[in-house]
């Protein structure tokens, strides 16, 4: 299968829109700034970013384990994301870890 230029580069944006998300959310949360705990999908980027390739937009996605990466492959507005992990409003979920499930 010859994927195209267009579609592998997505991707890749894609897998770094979520590991830099993940890498700011694992400083802040050594600088004590999240409370409770978080559970980074560091090493596993290419998992949320594939799958959400071939969703439609109205599609919904969920997880119950380290659920910022697809909510990020899926186009989460990552302020609102992090806004949720700092205890902040407005919240993509209404609290919790999971930080979204939402078409977009």
């Amino acid at each position: 299968m010859k994927l195209s230029r267009e579609l592998l580069l997505g991707l890749y944006r894609n897998m770094m829109r979520i590991r830099l998300f993940e890498q700011k959310a694992i400083e802040l949360y050594s600088q004590n700034l999240i409370a409770g705990t978080i559970h980074p999908c560091l090493g596993q980027e290419a998992m949320p970013a594939g799958v959400s390739a071939a969703l439609r937009k109205d599609d919904y996605v969920t997880s119950n384990h380290r659920g910022h990466g697809h909510c990020a492959a899926k186009g989460g507005d990552l302020a609102r994301m992090m806004a949720e992990l700092l205890g902040k409003r407005p919240v993509t979920a209404g609290g919790g870890e999971v930080p979204c499930i939402l078409p977009t």
